[in-house]
């Protein structure tokens, strides 16, 4: 009797972590901020925001995590669930 062994059955689908400036410029466009509202509220320059959004620079996690939830009101992992969502869809 020659069976092969069956594989576990997958329960989640592997996706990358979406990059800093992804998730900020997601968020803020969910929002309807500009990036000036958005690096004033935090208190950065809109440079600096603006690089981060167009992959220039890499923001640091906790800058990430702050303008997502303290200056969009938004749960950081909810936005990364919609940025993955919506990229299965764009398939």
């Amino acid at each position: 009797m020659n069976q092969s062994p069956s594989k576990p059955a997958r329960i989640f689908t592997t996706r990358k972590t979406p990059r800093g400036g992804e998730i900020l410029r997601f968020a803020r466009q969910l929002r309807g901020y500009t990036q000036a509202e958005s690096a004033a509220s935090y208190g950065i320059e809109e440079r600096t925001l603006r690089r981060w959004e167009n992959r220039e620079f890499d923001p640091k996690w906790n800058d990430v995590i702050g303008l997502v939830e303290d200056v969009y009101l938004l749960d950081i992992l909810e936005v990364i669930g919609k940025i993955n969502h919506d990229d299965t869809h764009n398939d």
